[in-house]
């Protein structure tokens, strides 16, 4: 039956008899744990290359489906982890414990990552990972700064945190390249908050995360910057 077949649903009052708001439906679709990414979307990215995202723009990532949130955002900071990453098998490995040494250097699985992100297209990457929440978008998120312009920046982000940040990118250029990465800036707008108890329940997840965690689908980092 096609849709323009359906019968009218007559017995159905008209006005508004929907119960819950966005934000619990959001709440409740999300798939398991895993919250949706924010990502600075660049020219290198495939979804940018083929015009199906704007280049420049952030995208809000869950799974396969790119929501844009444009070119500058207001984001709250609520918390950050070490994270480190590996996606140069085709799988997604992510460290969380650095697990440092008596000289306060990361060993392990992390230092092994963090050591090949020195290689350029290597598929490895580290850095501080943050929680925050995007009321645009009526979402949680994670915000990975793993490459080496983003930790650069990261010092600003991190003094942002219980307080309300701008994302917008400014363009780096060296003498063989140009490409775009994050720009943080103090925000102060006032932005609304989820209720208290859904913050505090993100963030004992995102404080509590395994070691080591392997995604099986095949995640595209192809667009991250440099």
């Amino acid at each position: 039956m096609s849709e323009e077949t359906l019968p009218a649903l007559a017995n159905i009052p008209s006005g508004e008899v929907q119960k819950f708001d966005d934000s619990i439906f959001n709440a409740v679709a999300s798939s398991g744990d895993w919250l949706p990414r924010l990502q600075l979307m660049i020219a290198n990215s495939e979804q940018c290359k083929s015009g199906d995202f704007p280049i420049n723009n952030f995208a809000l990532i869950n799974g396969n489906v790119l929501t844009d949130l444009g070119g500058e955002i207001d984001i709250v900071v609520i918390a950050f982890r070490p994270k480190a990453l590996d996606i140069s098998d085709g799988t997604v490995l992510s460290v969380f414990d650095p697990k440092l040494d008596d000289s306060g250097n990361p060993s392990g699985e992390f230092a092994r990552i963090q050591e090949a992100s020195n290689t350029p297209n290597s598929g490895c990457m580290f850095g501080p990972e943050f929680l925050v929440y995007v009321p645009k978008a009526e979402q949680f998120a994670t915000f990975f700064m793993g490459s080496k312009s983003s930790r650069r920046e990261s010092p600003k982000m991190k003094d942002r945190l219980k307080k309300a940040a701008t994302l917008t990118s400014h363009k780096i250029e060296t003498a063989k390249f140009t490409w775009y990465s994050p720009l943080i800036q103090p925000c102060s707008q006032a932005l609304e908050l989820p209720d208290p108890q859904a913050i505090l329940t993100e963030l004992e997840k995102f404080n509590s995360p395994p070691e080591q965690e392997i995604e099986k689908a095949k995640d595209d980092n192809s667009g991250r910057e440099r």
